[in-house]
């Protein structure tokens, strides 16, 4: 079941409908506007479009980089669980 929230980001309403929970949407709008506030105190650009566009590239980026380290955990792990059913393949010989 969908449900419609008004979510502010950078003093702009926008009307989203999600599956999401009210809370879930709470969070994205303040992780969103965090971003928007650290771009413009980094005083990179005034241009509204600009500033949210690079805020999303921050999210982007960050998103990024956690899959790239699941990704490397995930093939740690396989590798280790390789390791272990070869040595208990050994040990059952």
């Amino acid at each position: 079941m969908s449900n419609k929230y008004d979510v502010n980001i950078a003093g702009y309403t926008l009307t989203v409908e999600t599956e999401r929970s009210a809370k879930h949407m709470e969070r994205l709008s303040e992780l969103l506007n965090d971003k928007v506030r650290g771009v413009q105190k980094s005083g990179v650009t005034a241009n509204y479009l600009n500033v949210v566009m690079l805020a999303a590239m921050k999210l982007a980026d960050e998103i990024l980089d956690l899959r790239d380290r699941q990704d490397r955990e995930k093939r740690n792990l396989e590798e280790k669980s390789r390791n272990l059913l070869s040595v208990l393949d050994s040990a059952l010989k």
